[in-house]
């Protein structure tokens, strides 16, 4: 009986890349949502806002990058970097409102606010990443062509990730200008 090398082998490798493309989806979805808070409720982002979106996206190509091309120590390193970007940020962002009579910005959502909530989820994306990375068999070469549900959520994950990066551009410039972002924003210019 002769192996077939050609037909596509679902290994370690193809599973890492498909949860890979999971966490880049549900790192996408938060930035969607933020993009909510945004337009439906009416509430533009801060300067600190802004940045959590960049360390959002940039998470989130990092894993898409796993997908297209396979995982790499590269784009992990990418996506911790991105990571504890946000996590830096957010967390500043906290600081800035923990003290008593500071106040807050925005509305918050299930009891916190949005960049208590990206804090959380910077700090649980670094996790999954490091035990993730247990995972030795997801860096040996494929044995074969990758299945076709990789293939997809490749091109899905680059296509929500290319939208989001363009829509922060364009988003931002629609806010800041290309000077400086205003501290606490009411309008758009």
């Amino acid at each position: 009986m002769t192996g077939n090398s050609s037909a596509p082998v679902w290994t370690t490798r193809s599973i890492v890349q498909i949860f890979n493309g999971l966490g880049a989806l549900t790192v996408f979805s938060v930035v969607f949502g933020a993009y909510g808070f945004q337009f439906v409720l009416l509430e533009p982002p801060c300067p600190l806002c802004l940045l959590i979106r960049v360390g959002m996206i940039g998470v989130g190509f990092g894993l898409a990058l796993n997908v297209l091309f396979g995982p790499r120590v590269l784009h992990y390193g990418l996506a911790l970097l991105a990571a504890m970007f946000g996590a830096l940020t957010s967390l500043r962002q906290v600081m800035l409102h923990i003290v008593p009579g500071t106040g807050s910005y925005g509305d918050p959502a299930f009891g916190m606010h949005l960049y208590t909530w990206a804090f959380i989820v910077f700090v649980t994306i670094t996790l999954a990443i490091a035990v993730v990375l247990f995972f030795q068999d997801q860096f040996d070469e494929p044995a074969g062509p990758a299945p076709a549900a990789v293939r997809w959520m490749a091109i899905v994950v680059m296509s929500a990730g290319l939208f989001l990066a363009g829509a922060n551009v364009i988003t931002t410039l629609l806010e800041c200008g290309i000077g400086a972002c205003p501290d606490n924003p009411t309008t758009y210019l």
